[in-house]
């Protein structure tokens, strides 16, 4: 059922830009038209904010559509919540109410880019266990439980197939559902190099769920774009003034191949006080969310 349901939503597939297929555009703008429609896939509340916050305000600003797909709800940060409710041993309940916190403050947060509240979407899969939720060959495979939740499938509101557990392949159909439902021409995730396994994950699960959904449908290739979050001390080891530029980290493998989003003042000034709503966040790491508030984004093709 639910295959014949994506081939009949992907046979008015967008088809991607043009330039999308470019070995390396000169620019992210040009790959940016009225056309454009952005899935951005965030592993936590904040990350979309943190790496794509001008991506996202531009796009909408040239007539675009945009659409935010939290993976997890970031209910599984121990230190954030025993500073921010001031207790030693949390419970179950006080991570799924520290989640329930952070859903709001995105919402918060995109509405402050421009977004509307229906475009932004939840999946709920657990903090800090997407790797552990990667197939493994042979047997089936069996529901994750949080250690800080308790919970062992997502709210029943947040997925498309009844009873969906926290497993590999109910994250993926999950993934399929957004796909098919919205049909972007433009990706955004985190990359497979990103040193946080729920990031390095979320570009594992998005591009096994693209993978299936192209075998179908040949027709669906998104421009796809990297943007960075997790690499040692980057970017705090470069300064962290609002105007200063994002360079990529010395190291990064792929450091030549990185395209810059330069940003105007009023969209760096949206960004950083959509960073700001995060204040579950500021209170334990609030000067490296602000190291991201510079003069540009970056970003680079995922060659898929």
């Amino acid at each position: 059922m639910l295959q014949v349901l994506f081939m009949l939503l992907f046979a008015f597939v967008t088809l991607a830009p043009a330039g999308a297929l470019a070995e390396k555009p000169g620019s992210i703008e040009s790959l940016i038209s009225k056309e454009t429609r952005l899935m951005v896939f965030s592993p936590h509340p904040d990350d979309e904010s943190l790496g794509a916050a001008g991506l996202i305000q531009r796009v909408i600003k040239t007539g675009g559509s945009v659409k935010v797909v939290f993976m997890t709800n970031g209910d599984g940060f121990p230190e954030a919540v025993e500073m921010g409710d001031h207790i030693s041993n949390p419970s179950a309940r006080d991570f799924r109410e520290y989640g329930q916190d952070r859903m709001e403050e995105s919402l918060r947060a995109l509405t402050t880019l421009g977004m509307k509240e229906s475009d932004v979407i939840f999946l709920s899969f657990p903090d800090g266990g997407l790797s552990a939720l990667r197939s493994k060959p042979g047997g089936k495979q069996k529901a994750y439980t949080s250690p800080t939740t308790g919970e062992n499938r997502p709210s029943a509101l947040a997925v498309v197939v009844p009873q969906t557990g926290y497993t590999g392949e109910g994250l993926q159909l999950e993934i399929e559902r957004v796909l098919s439902d919205f049909r972007p021409n433009m990706l955004a995730t985190t990359g497979p190099e990103d040193t946080h396994p729920d990031h390095a994950s979320t570009h594992f699960f998005v591009k096994q769920a693209w993978k299936h959904l192209h075998k179908e449908h040949p027709e669906f290739k998104p421009t796809w774009l990297i943007y960075l979050i997790h690499y040692g001390q980057w970017p705090m080891a470069q300064g962290s003034g609002t105007w200063s530029k994002l360079d990529p980290p010395e190291d990064h493998p792929h450091k030549e191949k990185w395209i810059p989003l330069v940003l105007t003042p009023g969209e760096v000034a949206a960004k950083r006080k959509a960073l700001l709503e995060y204040q579950t966040q500021m209170i334990v790491m609030g000067r490296y969310l602000l190291s991201f508030a510079r003069s540009n984004e970056l970003f680079r093709l995922d060659n898929q």
